[in-house]
């Protein structure tokens, strides 16, 4: 059977060569039918196109044994010289830039794509825009997007006298219009960020009295996290800044903050 096929293919690959060699031996013959013409496209089909460079080669990461022992347990990582939590190792940069490298590579053919898809996505989102607004106390909170703009704004407003002396309901309506209270900006990320490659907030709680507000900060995005104080209605900053924090915190009363720090493995101690 299997010969039987390569017969059959052989013979339909020299079919249109034959009819071209019977057309030239009858070239007297009227026919309107022009296998020469066939065979001519059957050869312009069997013509490769031509071939393109092939795909870089991926960068390979070398192996360097890494002895790792814990209650009896021996590991052995070969890329542990790969982790470096200060972002600042020349030989793991350079390695992760041949791999950003790469992919910038492999993925080229799809740049104008990405670009288009992502400015069609973008074109679907309301940049000019805020979150519902939440009553605390004697204010409204919200977070404010601007147009162009990649980062927040964290806002308040005080409540009219008309709702101050109200206790809060469903029914509550931060009024917007020219008359109503001034809206403050007490943090607006956009100017923080201006100086940090990365930079995002996990957390941000005001105190009970209203009048201080802290928040959690990550500026290289390894979540290793900065908690400082500022003044709510001033933006100034107030006391120390606490550094190798998570990004869970809680006020205490209005003068102390409950955070939690993380050990040698970056993970949550105390």
């Amino acid at each position: 059977m299997r010969f039987t096929r390569r017969i059959g293919i052989v013979g339909l690959i020299h079919f249109p060569l034959l009819l071209s060699s019977l057309a030239s031996s009858s070239s007297s013959s009227s026919s309107s039918f022009r296998p020469v013409a066939g065979a001519k496209l059957f050869r312009s089909s069997m013509v490769s196109e031509p071939a393109k460079s092939p795909p870089p080669s991926p960068p390979v990461a070398k192996k360097v044994k890494h002895v790792m022992e814990l209650f009896g347990d021996v590991r052995i990582d070969n890329y542990y010289w790969l982790r470096d939590d200060s972002r600042s190792d020349p030989e793991v940069l350079s390695y992760l830039n041949q791999e950003n490298a790469y992919t910038d590579s492999i993925m080229s053919d799809t740049k104008k794509f990405e670009e288009e898809l992502f400015a069609e996505i973008r074109a679907r989102i309301k940049e000019d825009d805020a979150s519902a607004p939440l009553r605390k106390g004697g204010f409204y909170y919200y977070t404010r997007t601007l147009q162009g703009k990649e980062y927040v704004q964290h806002c308040r407003r005080p409540l009219p006298q008309s709702q101050a002396r109200l206790p809060p309901s469903v029914n509550d309506s931060m009024p917007v219009d020219d008359g109503a209270p001034e809206e403050r900006v007490m943090l607006d990320e956009n100017v923080m960020a201006q100086s940090h490659a990365y930079y995002s907030i996990g957390a941000f709680e005001v105190s009970p009295s209203h009048e201080l507000v802290a928040y959690a900060e990550d500026t290289k995005g390894d979540e290793i996290y900065n908690v400082r104080v500022i003044d709510a209605d001033t933006g100034a900053s107030v006391g120390k800044t606490l550094s190798g924090t998570t990004s869970n915190l809680e006020w205490a009363g209005n003068s102390h903050l409950v955070y939690i720090t993380m050990d040698e493995t970056l993970r949550p101690d105390k």
